[in-house]
């Protein structure tokens, strides 16, 4: 079959690969209908997620058709999916507490040695371990719609619904895909004022249709900006959505108001950032960062695009054939893309 595999360092091409085959009665194999390039897949692309050998295929977000299934699967062969980018085996201490983002036999699709070596879902099938507890159901939702359930908009989700209560001023540092997704989340679920920070215009437009205060860094202070709008406090939830080398979290740190929280779900590259710890602590500032937890509030996410509460596939730029993927990934990379949708 066909995939997407890393060859290095800004390298990728369409190949040749083996077919996936069942390992376990609790895998199925799904025929993808059609996956996405991701802004984390970028970090590959650069180099910069070690463990990532190449030979990979990659690719963590896909929707498609079970077309095979060991017989501990409760889905139905020819059922329409989603597939969690998180692996998770449902069983384990950390899945029986909702955690399933530290599962001990889980793991990212395409990341390579140290999230489980799972080969990834840009290509035509892939396999799916722990089936039961990593494939979600979607009936006859758009594949762009439903695709986005799998990561990023969940990724959002999860990332803004715990910490928000109506009213509420939010901050969003950055507006990629992961960011546009926390600010429709905040607006659908009562936000007050929502601050978009970034410092691509094109990225700003995005936000502003979506109904939330564009803020170009280079242009004001956002500290100052989002300040002088919440009474000098600064915002209740501040969402981080960029990861990288940590400045964005440095700034988000300073746009949070007291009592605040700071929820990071860009995908860092960095090991260790120097931690304003006097600052936090004299304004009680609580910082939540952990690889999102996709099995925990998939299911709400799918019910609110059921209904059109959630609508994200606006986010998608670019839909091109697999063929055409290192194309994609290039487009991506330039920021000629905000995100790219592959047919198998």
């Amino acid at each position: 079959m066909k995939a997407v595999v890393y060859g290095g360092p800004f390298q990728v091409a369409v190949a040749e690969v083996p077919e996936p085959k069942l390992e376990a009665e609790t895998d199925a194999i799904v025929e993808v209908e059609l996956s996405a390039i991701c802004g984390s897949d970028l970090h590959i692309y650069h180099g910069k997620i070690a463990g990532v050998l190449p030979g990979t295929v990659l690719g963590h977000e896909f929707v498609g058709r079970i077309v095979e299934k060991g017989p501990l699967v409760p889905l139905a062969l020819g059922e329409r999916v989603v597939g969690s980018f998180q692996v998770a085996c449902g069983d384990c201490p950390a899945c029986r507490k909702g955690q399933y983002f530290a599962c001990l036999k889980g793991g990212v699709y395409g990341f390579g040695l140290a999230l489980g070596n799972l080969q990834g879902a840009q290509a035509e099938r892939v396999r799916v371990p722990f089936a039961r507890t990593s494939l979600f159901p979607i009936g006859d939702l758009p594949a762009e719609e439903a695709l986005l359930a799998g990561d990023i908009l969940t990724t959002a989700y999860g990332g803004v619904r715990p910490f928000l209560e109506p009213g509420m001023s939010v901050a969003v540092v950055g507006s990629g895909p992961v960011g546009l997704m926390a600010q429709m989340v905040a607006h659908a679920l009562g936000a007050g004022p929502v601050f978009a920070i970034d410092p691509e215009e094109s990225r700003l437009e995005k936000a502003q249709a979506l109904g939330s205060l564009p803020v170009h860094p280079k242009a004001e202070d956002p500290v100052a900006r989002v300040r002088k709008a919440t009474e000098g406090l600064g915002a209740y939830l501040v969402v981080e959505a960029v990861g990288g080398d940590g400045e964005a979290l440095k700034l988000a740190l300073r746009l949070a108001g007291p009592g605040g929280v700071v929820s990071s779900l860009g995908v860092p590259t960095a090991e260790k950032l120097e931690y304003p710890w006097l600052p936090a602590f004299s304004r009680g500032i609580t910082l939540r960062s952990a690889l999102a937890n996709i099995p925990r509030w998939i299911e709400e996410v799918l019910a609110l695009q059921r209904v059109g509460r959630l609508k994200g596939s606006f986010v998608f730029s670019h839909r091109l054939p697999l063929a055409e993927a290192a194309e994609g990934y290039r487009l991506f990379h330039e920021r000629q893309a905000t995100k790219v949708a592959l047919v198998p």
